[in-house]
């Protein structure tokens, strides 16, 4: 499968952030950020407000299993550009960092689907026409930090500091057991010829690691998060999302984002590694 042709698609999307951003009419405000290093793991908290307008949707909220959401029938100023005739690309309403993009199926489905070949083709295509260094991130399920049940992709620019996927050194053995990561993780290292083909058969590989693992462990949840650049892919299986604001996958990652600093405490108050630990699956479980 080719890549979708995507011309001058960052400067687009930065110039449609930017314009929304100045009319207000999406929320977006420079955020603190803080690094700091716990338990050989890289913590970047960032405290933006706007997170206390954005809506989470309760468990059994309607649109958590039918057609609903803000992804269904968009505000045409937020769609950067369709890709293809399955996905969409929308500047995110609630951007914690510039620019901060989603990327929705056209038709419903559901967040705890796992990923087909077209959300890969469609996340791997926008990541490959980004100049600037990307993560995308999928929450799938409500344990793994999902805050809307229709299925979608997040983006947004890497951050300058090492995210423990990246200490991952193999094209071919998985990494299980990454340095100072005490939760179970699946990590492979793409080559820079990757297609959207061998990124599909890879998030495959990975996935079904994820799955034994949390057949294993007995928990009865089947979510996870997946988290991918140019460089790598990661699936990491989560057990829940109570806790501290924010567990999504960039969590799991280190990239903390909190409406406050009472939130930010509790990160504290949690042990950092402890509640990542909390939100995954002990590495030796």
């Amino acid at each position: 499968m080719e890549l979708l042709h995507l011309p001058e698609l960052e400067e687009r999307t930065l110039a449609r952030f930017d314009e929304l951003a100045r009319k207000e009419k999406i929320f977006y405000e420079e955020a603190v950020s803080e690094l700091v290093r716990i338990n050989g793991l890289n913590f970047q908290f960032i405290i933006a407000g706007i997170l206390k307008r954005k809506p989470i949707l309760p468990a059994n909220a309607p649109s958590r299993s039918k057609a609903g959401g803000p992804f269904i029938d968009p505000d045409p100023e937020e769609v950067v550009t369709d890709l293809g005739s399955t996905h969409r690309l929308l500047v995110n309403k609630y951007g914690i960092f510039r620019p901060m993009t989603v990327i929705p199926t056209r038709h419903y489905a559901l967040q705890t689907d796992d990923l087909d070949l077209s959300d890969i083709d469609a996340a791997w295509s926008v990541l490959k026409a980004f100049h600037t260094p990307s993560l995308i991130i999928y929450n799938c399920g409500i344990n793994a930090g999902s805050s809307q049940g229709h299925k979608h992709t997040q983006v947004f620019p890497l951050p300058s500091h090492m995210l423990w996927p990246s200490k991952a050194d193999s094209y071919h053995d998985v990494s299980t057991k990454l340095e100072h990561v005490p939760f179970k993780h699946f990590v492979l290292r793409l080559p820079s010829g990757t297609d959207t083909m061998s990124a599909y058969e890879t998030y495959l590989q990975l996935l079904r690691l994820s799955q034994a693992a949390l057949a294993t462990s007995g928990e009865g949840s089947r979510d996870y998060n997946v988290a991918m650049t140019a460089d790598w892919i990661a699936v990491i299986p989560r057990r829940t999302s109570d806790g501290p604001y924010g567990a999504n996958a960039a969590a799991m990652l280190g990239i903390v984002y909190v409406p406050d600093q009472e939130e930010r405490d509790k990160w504290t108050d949690a042990g950092y590694t402890k509640q990542l630990v909390a939100f995954g699956i002990p590495i030796d479980a």
